[in-house]
């Protein structure tokens, strides 16, 4: 393992070489924006305090080498929830009742976790992008919120009930489709002012209620599990190459389920199981993020992006565009923000 150092050497080191590119304030609804080099990494971050209790933070950063930095966290007694858009983030913390003594954090993936009062050896890797929506929520707020309801996940109930809590990290499961759409707008915001603060408060909540039933979700629900085969499995994967290649003009589900040789409703089932959803709904992702590149690219009209795509129709492009997506495909053209996966 890389040499460790600690949060103050790391903090010291990374002073000495900033560059820093961009330090705003109060602007864009956020409390600070800053974009930094440093012989670590190039970074860009953003935090914004909502209300008392309740506050978000985004982190964009390139690394450029390998570090291994001793963190404590004495004195922090938020439960945190996590993002990973794209990235990887290792920790070491043995000894931790209930936590893993060893573990990642990986892009598409959202974590819950509340590790008050310990100390933890932190990891960024050469090379990786690490793209993260952080949301740091008070107990106090967390109680009040929560106040008269009768169904919560089981962590957050001993978060409410116990005055001294048991730690806890969660990976709660993958990004969802909703999930991406939130996390989408919340970067892309349109707004500005009060208006814009009013907006990222209303994702971040937007985003906590999807995570927090996903975990309730995983908690009362009996997985259905279909018994996949490797060849099974193998023939999911050729369906899913077959639709991206042909998404302007997709097989039906019976043809599709032919051409791999799988029955159509195990197709159906394992599609689900592997991927999250069905194949006709993994093909709608896949086309809503291919006209979001392709309208940021700029080299294509919007008439020719919804073409490439599969819509023959404009107004049936515009409007599922807007709906996953929550702006019109001309104002994504005009340059919004790129969210990375």
């Amino acid at each position: 393992m890389t040499k460790v150092i600690t949060g103050e050497q790391f903090e010291e080191i990374e002073q000495e070489t900033s560059v820093y590119l961009e330090v705003s304030h109060h602007t864009k609804g956020f409390d600070t924006i800053k974009k930094s080099e440093s012989i670590f990494s190039r970074n860009c971050y953003w935090i914004v305090q909502l209300r008392p209790g309740l506050s978000l933070e985004i982190f964009d950063e390139t690394s450029y080498q390998q570090v291994n930095c001793k963190i404590n966290h004495y004195g922090f007694y938020d439960l945190t929830s996590k993002f990973y858009l794209s990235g990887n983030h290792g920790v070491i913390c043995p000894g931790i009742p209930g936590v893993k003594d060893n573990y990642r954090e990986i892009g598409g993936k959202n974590y819950l976790f509340y590790l008050p009062d310990i100390e933890e050896i932190e990891q960024s890797f050469a090379g990786d992008r690490y793209h993260l929506i952080r949301i740091c929520l008070d107990l106090n707020f967390l109680k009040e919120f929560c106040i008269g309801l009768e169904i919560l996940p089981q962590k957050l109930n001993s978060l409410i009930e116990n005055d001294a809590p048991p730690r806890f990290h969660l990976p709660v499961g993958d990004i969802t489709p909703m999930m991406q759409t939130a996390l989408w707008q919340l970067v892309n915001s349109p707004y500005q002012g009060i208006a814009q603060k009013m907006y990222l408060e209303s994702k971040v909540l937007e985003l906590l209620a999807l995570q927090f039933t996903q975990l309730l979700e995983a908690e009362t629900t009996p997985k259905t599990i279909v018994n996949l085969k490797n060849k099974d499995i193998e023939s999911i994967y050729h369906a899913k190459e077959i639709l991206i290649r042909n998404q302007a003009h997709p097989p039906t589900l019976l043809d599709l389920a032919q051409q791999v040789g799988i029955h159509h409703m195990k197709l159906k089932k394992g599609f689900r199981q592997i991927f999250g959803t069905t194949p006709f709904g993994y093909l709608h992702e896949y086309r809503m993020e291919q006209a979001r590149q392709l309208l940021q690219a700029g080299n294509m009209n919007v008439t020719a992006v919804a073409n490439a795509v599969g819509y023959d129709h404009l107004g049936h492009f515009s409007t599922a565009f807007k709906r996953k997506f929550g702006i019109n495909p001309n104002s994504c053209r005009s340059g919004n923000k790129i969210l990375a996966k």
